[in-house]
């Protein structure tokens, strides 16, 4: 499976795990905001079906880093790791093609594309 698509896979995973975080937020019930039980139940079928189309040890670093912040991925800009807000090595900056972890606080950094 190549890089792009393992890395499109884990934005698919992030973006579903912020969603239902969300869901779950007082201030969302508060303005009326509701999912039924069988919608909760589709959207979690949908991201255990999503974490299989990630390599089994990408997806345990995912797990793993999920567990421990509300974010287990950040995205680089300026050199910068925004989980952490620390500064990336330079040798790390140059490999944008990969996947990679920062090596202050492991989340599993991305490159927006413009």
């Amino acid at each position: 499976m190549s890089i792009e698509i393992v890395e499109m896979h884990l934005k698919l995973l992030f973006d579903l795990d912020n969603l239902l975080s969300d869901l779950d937020q007082p201030k969302y019930k508060k303005i009326g905001f509701k999912i039924r039980d069988e919608e909760r139940l589709s959207l979690l079928q949908a991201r255990k079906e999503l974490l299989k189309e990630i390599p089994p040890e990408m997806a345990e670093i995912y797990e793993r880093l999920k567990k421990r912040y509300d974010q287990a991925i950040a995205f680089v800009e300026n050199g910068f790791c925004f989980g952490c807000f620390q500064k990336l090595p330079t040798q790390l900056l140059t490999r944008t093609k990969e996947i990679n972890t920062c090596p202050n606080c492991g989340r599993i950094l991305y490159w927006r594309k413009r």
